[in-house]
């Protein structure tokens, strides 16, 4: 066990989209901060999203049906925050035109009706106005959907984003303010002082194989689906606060979708809805919602894959089948147990914090477009209850995140004079945004304009990139959270594996031995959960 002299005001577990959030927030206001994730950062639900900042259509419709102002709440404080979000991360985020095919009179009536709605809520903040598409122009946008009974498509916009993007984006900005952050660094333990009250943590850091306590003035338990988890660890007698839900995703080629536009199928068996997006040049589906167990890295079930098969299939020509998922993902959503709903898909997903009687502070439920909102939420309770003391407001609002500066367009010029592909270019501006300036920059320095895989758009030079900016430790990181293409193409990832081995060998000194190892586990990982 090794002392760290370092104090902190505040030590936040997770290195999701809520801890990330809150990294951010604490370190504008003032405060020294340490952040812990036992994985990679954005290992977690957060990386496994539907890739949308919304205000929740869905959430709308229950308030109107079952007049329930706190689905209509989470709606409006939803779409205040869509545009923020948009705003301040413009280029890892765009608004997105949504199509909800319509196959009789009363319900495109219903639809229009609700989509108005939704549209007023957001008031000046609205990314557009909606429409309507008769069946003959819908046919057109999307070739592949039955015209059988199709009356139409009604749109409207929403926001749409790269999640795992996003959180390098929110802790590389509160890096640069001087928070500090440990992935695959794992908390197993609490410092308590002589009333048993928290003032710090024990974590084990698994790259150093060393065990550390570190002190603090609070920590917060911001670990996502492991929140209860943590609180047990604290107390063994906490009662639990979520409702775990799994939620699958699979990607496919953009063919199918034959359009940059998404759909939004409403009508499905079990009465929630599926989305069709265009996803980094793919085309991603999704998602399903069970009650579930935890489970640190959840495997796509083939009942799932059905499920989504048979749904879509419904509404498309050429049906998809099996061997056309590219890719598919797992994630475990923290909702707020509710005694009094009978399905994860029912519960309001508003946000909690909570104290326990030692101290720790937990936050759970809420979604990606609130991330900012329940990160501001927790520095206010922490100085509402004078754990501590108030430094600067929050200013997060109207705060750029890094790499979100420069317009996309100021970019392309930017970057024009570099010896690289078209699609390279389009591939770094969407991926790092005003980074992207940086990767070339290294590239150059370099004398290394070196693609991965002929047939792919990265550049060695970002894996170097994204070791030292990007926090990555293991092959895997840089595959599937720095790049994504891991979320998108299963068999390519595959196909980079050895590549980016050989290089990350000569930046961490690995022997043949080391160097096989790590072939093997990232194969094997990526075999298992994508």
């Amino acid at each position: 066990m090794q002392l760290q002299d370092e104090n902190y005001d505040i030590i936040i577990i997770g290195a999701g989209a809520v801890g990330s959030g809150i990294v951010l927030d604490a370190s504008l206001r003032g405060y020294k901060v340490l952040l812990l994730e036992k994985n990679d950062i954005a290992s977690g639900a957060s990386s496994k999203s539907s890739k949308l900042v919304h205000g929740g259509v869905r959430y709308l419709e229950k308030a109107i049906k079952n007049l329930d102002k706190s689905q209509y709440d989470l709606v409006k404080e939803g779409l205040q925050e869509r545009a923020i979000f948009l705003k301040n991360a413009s280029n890892l985020s765009s608004r997105v035109k949504i199509n909800i095919p319509t196959f009789s009179y009363i319900n495109l009536f219903y639809t229009w009706i609700g989509l108005f709605m939704y549209k007023l809520i957001a008031s000046k903040k609205s990314l557009g106005n909606n429409s309507f598409l008769n069946k003959v122009v819908s046919t057109l946008f999307f070739p592949n959907i039955k015209n059988e009974k199709l009356k139409g498509c009604v749109s409207f916009y929403d926001g749409t984003f790269l999640d795992t993007r996003m959180i390098i984006s929110l802790l590389q900005t509160a890096n640069n303010k001087g928070a500090s952050l440990k992935n695959y660094c794992e908390v197993n333990g609490f410092l308590y002082d002589e009333n048993q009250k928290i003032i710090g943590v024990k974590y084990f850091d698994k790259f150093e194989n060393q065990e550390y306590e570190v002190f603090s003035k609070c920590v917060i338990n911001a670990s996502g689906a492991s929140v209860d988890n943590i609180r047990i660890l604290d107390d063994k007698y906490s009662d639990e606060i979520l409702a775990l839900s799994s939620g699958v995703h699979i990607v496919v080629k953009k063919e199918f979708l034959g359009s940059s536009e998404a759909l939004l199928i409403s009508n499905t068996s079990d009465g929630r809805i599926i989305f069709i997006l265009p996803y980094l040049n793919h085309c991603l589906i999704g998602t399903t919602d069970e009650s579930c167990v935890y489970d640190e890295n959840p495997k796509v079930k083939d009942k799932q894959i059905e499920y989504l098969l048979n749904e879509v299939n419904i509404y498309f020509q050429k049906p998809l089948e099996k061997e056309d998922i590219l890719s598919s993902w797992s994630g475990i959503r923290p909702l707020i147990k509710n005694r009094n709903i009978n399905t994860t898909q029912e519960i309001v997903r508003e946000h909690l914090i909570t104290s326990s009687k030692n101290g720790l502070i937990s936050i759970a439920g809420g979604k990606w477009t609130t991330y900012r909102k329940m990160a501001q939420d927790m520095i206010d309770f922490l100085i509402e209850k004078k754990i501590l003391e108030k430094k600067e407001p929050c200013i997060t609002k109207n705060f750029k995140l890094l790499g979100n500066e420069e317009k996309h367009e100021d970019l392309e010029k930017l970057i024009s004079f570099y010896p690289v592909s078209k699609n390279t270019k389009e591939s770094l501006i969407t991926l790092y945004g005003t980074n992207a300036t940086k990767v070339l920059l290294l590239a150059n320095e370099l004398d290394n304009f070196e693609l991965i895989n002929d047939d792919l758009p990265y550049l060695k030079a970002e894996i170097i990139y994204c070791i030292e900016n990007e926090f990555v430790k293991k092959p895997i990181d840089f595959l599937s959270r720095r790049i994504g293409l891991c979320f998108v193409d299963k068999k390519a990832s595959i196909s980079c594996v050895e590549t980016i081995c050989q290089v990350m060998a000569k930046l961490y000194n690995w022997d043949e031995k080391d160097l096989e190892l790590q072939i093997n586990e990232t194969k094997e990982y990526i075999e298992n959960y994508f």
